[in-house]
């Protein structure tokens, strides 16, 4: 069982002198998994799985609060610029190389809109370093089959495509002056939120979390070793059009875990015993 007590925070220093924050479940263990949250969450959520991973043996574990993230953002689901978390992501990790001057052997691991951070980072020069990959419940694309037509999408997440694709026009010709304006909304209920959810975000934001372009040349180039874990009642994301995405373009390994949610995954025992045999496996 993982336990309640969260690592202390830490920061490391970005490339804009901006100070980020992170948690780091220490392991004896050369492998280091950077754990990315979701689209709507900061790292905290991500306890119970890295605490699981860490006790173990299994790894090491880093989980950053993204830019636009966490307890104390700058502005809250925002960035400076589109793709400026893969800057800071690259920068966490030369933070972390330099920290410790042996061999690390880099896992790159997302849940929900972290698993799109993941994905973008795949034909990034940061993927030469990435030894696996590790998908939980992943978005992939707005434009991916595993999201239900907008007009039966389960869960509460919105986002404004028509305004997507308008200000994807105006950037192409050089026009980014309203990258600030809101395209992504989560419904969440009040009952629901324990108040660190970040619930709307803007253009620049949200397309720092997808990859640049559709999504095919993103999965072809995940050659390395890749687990996707999903739950058979996700209710995000249809969970039965994982399997064939990704085997169009890559081989990755696609589980479904039975009675699971979205974010069940993440304290679920049959996820964690996959993802520690997957690790184990690699030896």
């Amino acid at each position: 069982m993982f336990e309640n007590v969260l690592p202390p925070i830490q920061t490391y220093e970005a490339r804009d002198g901006r100070s980020l924050c992170y948690r780091h479940y220490g392991a004896a263990s050369n492998k280091i998994i950077l754990l990315l949250h979701g689209i709507s969450e900061d790292g905290q959520c991500l306890h119970p799985l890295a605490d699981a991973i860490s006790k173990k043996g299994l790894a090491q574990v880093v989980v950053p609060d993204l830019r636009g993230y966490g307890l104390h953002p700058v502005r809250r689901g925002d960035v400076e610029y589109v793709g400026q978390h893969d800057h800071d992501i690259e920068d966490l990790v030369k933070w972390l190389r330099g920290r410790d001057p042996g061999k690390l052997e880099l896992i790159l691991a997302g849940h929900s809109g972290g698993g799109g951070n993941v994905i973008r980072l795949a034909r990034h020069r940061l993927a030469q370093e990435v030894s696996a990959y590790l998908l939980l419940a992943p978005f992939v694309h707005p434009e991916a089959p595993n999201n239900a037509p907008a007009e039966a999408a389960p869960g509460t997440l919105r986002i404004d495509m028509p305004r997507v694709r308008l200000l994807s026009a105006l950037g192409r010709v050089g026009l980014r002056f309203w990258h600030n304006k809101i395209v992504l909304r989560n419904e969440k209920p009040s009952a629901s939120r324990h108040g660190r959810e970040t619930l709307e975000l803007s253009y620049r934001l949200l397309l720092s979390r997808m990859p640049k372009a559709g999504y095919a040349r993103e999965l072809r180039a995940m050659t390395q070793p890749t687990l996707v874990l999903v739950g058979e009642q996700d209710e995000v994301f249809l969970p039965g059009q994982y399997a064939p995405m990704f085997a169009e373009h890559n081989r990755a390994e696609v589980r479904l875990i039975r009675n699971c949610g979205h974010d069940g995954i993440l304290v679920n025992k049959e996820a964690h015993r996959l993802v520690e045999h997957w690790l184990r496996k690699m030896g």
